[in-house]
């Protein structure tokens, strides 16, 4: 043990000293002078007057990479896109696609006259096909789309519908005088039904066409969940996925609530207390009559004293459950979550994973 100790020791010694090697290298290391740190951190012009592309710097982990560019032209355009009087460079790469004369960068989109181009991320611009180079933008709020004058766009694709009418309903549905669709950050764009008027948002994931509730087809290749009524007077949204429709009937993603005899009036979701590990999505719900774990009646729950302690388990005024199963012998009052576990007085002791006794 004795000759193993100062071995130990040397080797710590040794990791310490390159710890400090390293860092004094990187912090030494002169890749050169930004181009123009105002639009990018990237592009430098290095000792011996050239060009260089380093990622935000990071020489380390990255590297430098070499350009053919010519210095006293070179302009930054955005954070990795730059030209001089021959070319047009994504990162370290001349883009031969693009025309280099007429090339600029519009809220981040590269263009030229001709076209609207897309970025690779391994091999630079690509053509958007069909895109309107003077009119085609970003839409604000709405991640991956775009449009122009005669067109919509997602990805990169033109979406197949028409572009005076086309509109979104909410985050998961879209429409145009024709249709109803689904949206594309889903899976396949395309039409669930024919618009035939009235179309509203309910909230970010339901949606209502006069009568009919719809709900979005998470599923790929399902289909939206529809629901309809004789007449609809009232939607009352409790969260993204339950709502309550006409004072009658509780629908869970689009589908009747399991209870087919809760009481719709009453039914409530329990209050978010996130520091007590009561989320948005917790499957303890109620009404005046029962208890609900993932829509099915929690047996002898105290519908008056009844709270969630996290997702798995509650407990009233007498008893301690685990989702819908009530716990023999575990004191209500002191029972609470500590750290993994959940603990009383009593020694008992569950796995907050599992819920299994330990």
């Amino acid at each position: 043990m004795a000759s193993i100790l100062p071995n130990r020791q040397v080797k710590k010694y040794f990791f310490f000293l390159a710890c400090i090697l390293l860092s004094f290298c990187t912090s030494c290391k002169d890749i050169g002078k930004l181009v123009d740190k105002q639009k990018s951190s990237s592009y430098f012009i290095d000792s011996k007057g050239q060009v260089v592309y380093c990622q935000n710097g990071n020489w380390f982990s990255l590297g430098v990479l070499q350009m053919q560019a010519d210095a006293k032209s070179f302009e930054v355009l955005a954070e990795d896109i730059g030209k001089d009087k021959d070319s047009v460079y994504f990162r370290n790469m001349t883009q031969k696609l693009v025309d280099r004369n007429s090339f600029y960068v519009d809220n981040q989109v590269p263009k030229d006259r001709f076209h609207v181009y897309y970025i690779d991320q391994v091999l630079g611009f690509n053509v958007i096909e069909g895109a309107d180079p003077k009119t085609y933008e970003l839409i604000s709020n709405h991640i991956n789309w775009a449009r122009d004058k005669d067109h919509y766009f997602y990805s990169n694709d033109m979406i197949q519908a028409d572009r005076e009418t086309f509109a979104f309903v909410n985050d998961f549905f879209l429409k145009d005088k024709d249709s109803v669709y689904v949206s594309p950050n889903i899976g396949d764009f395309r039409s669930v039904m024919p618009n035939t008027g009235n179309v509203e948002a309910i909230n970010k994931y339901y949606m209502r066409i006069a009568n009919t509730v719809c709900y979005p087809p998470f599923q790929q290749g399902s289909a939206a969940i529809t629901k309809s009524f004789d007449s609809i007077h009232t939607i009352r949204v409790l969260d993204q996925d339950i709502i309550c429709v006409n004072n009658k009937t509780i629908l869970f993603r689009g589908k009747d609530f399991k209870y087919t005899a809760v009481d719709a009036t009453s039914f409530q979701l329990f209050p978010v207390d996130e520091k007590d590990g009561i989320y948005a999505d917790n499957p303890y719900s109620k009404d005046k009559n029962h208890i609900y774990y993932n829509q099915e009646i929690v047996p002898d729950a105290d519908v008056k004293t009844f709270i969630p302690i996290g997702r798995d388990f509650g407990k009233d005024t007498k008893n301690v459950f685990y989702q819908k199963q009530r716990l023999e012998g575990v004191d209500a009052t002191s029972f609470k979550k500590d750290g993994d576990f959940y603990k009383d007085k009593r020694g008992n002791k569950f796995s907050a994973l599992t819920g299994n006794k330990v």
